[in-house]
């Protein structure tokens, strides 16, 4: 029952820490670690999310067009990519 207890406590504080913003800097940096792990830039992340994330029209091939277009234009700005240097200069001012 303790420990129940003391669950619930750590999860009422974390909550807390997380509404009134003191764990935002702590989130940003583990987003980068895993982005950083992944290989990716968050300019490269977000641009593969954002265009191949909502189909614009409900075509099988179109949907194939527009996910390898949101893919190859995100792998220009990833770690090695052409744009490395540009995506990583762009991440830090996100």
């Amino acid at each position: 029952m303790f420990y129940f207890i003391l669950f619930l406590v750590s999860q009422v504080v974390l909550l807390a820490a997380w509404v009134s913003g003191t764990l935002d800097p702590y989130q940003k940096k583990l987003q980068e670690k895993l982005l950083e792990a992944m290989g990716e830039t968050k300019v490269s992340y977000g641009l593969k999310k954002s265009l191949t994330a909502k189909k614009l029209i409900e075509d099988e091939n179109f949907s194939k067009i527009q996910d390898q277009l949101g893919n190859q234009l995100g792998n220009v700005f990833e770690k090695g990519g052409l744009g490395d240097g540009l995506g990583t200069l762009l991440s830090k001012g996100l």
